[in-house]
């Protein structure tokens, strides 16, 4: 399998979404993927006069437009702030060079938002994966992960 460059988009404000993230990254590079970590890039930035907020923001937006896949988890009452923010970015970028983005959201939260849905603007997305968070075994979740980017990137 040629390698592809994921870019694992997704809340990594507390232990918990990066423990997650650090278990998605390493089960898709087991697969055979290059991840590429929001949260491992950021340390790229940090200075001794602390984070340089401007330098992580362009840097994702170049890896998040950069990169062959974006998988994004869109997880909670109301997803991450960020992660759509780099989701509407990475699909209007590759839109605009008449591309097809890329994108798959992923979830395992089995609530719905305060309306009952997700953002509406999610259905841009190229795929959507829900694994219940019911089933705790994260490779049910990397194995859909898997065959999406599988269809995604040899369509029928």
């Amino acid at each position: 399998m040629e390698q592809l460059a994921i870019y694992l988009a997704g809340p990594l404000f507390s232990q918990s979404d990066r423990v997650a993230n650090r278990i998605y990254a390493r089960m898709l590079t087991e697969r055979g993927y290059t991840v590429i970590l929001p949260q491992d890039e950021a340390n790229l930035f940090m200075g001794p006069d602390g984070l340089d907020a401007r330098g992580v923001a362009e840097h994702c937006y170049l890896q998040s437009t950069g990169c062959d896949v974006m998988v994004a988890n869109v997880d909670g009452a109301d997803s991450d702030s960020g992660t759509s923010m780099e989701i509407g970015l990475r699909i209007g970028h590759m839109r605009a060079l008449g591309r097809t983005p890329k994108v798959i959201c992923i979830r395992t939260d089995f609530r719905g938002s305060e309306d009952g849905h997700l953002n509406i603007m999610f259905r841009l997305a190229d795929k959507f994966v829900y694994v219940p968070s019911f089933d705790e075994d994260p490779a049910h979740l990397i194995d859909a992960i898997d065959e999406a980017i599988r269809q995604l990137n040899n369509p029928m």
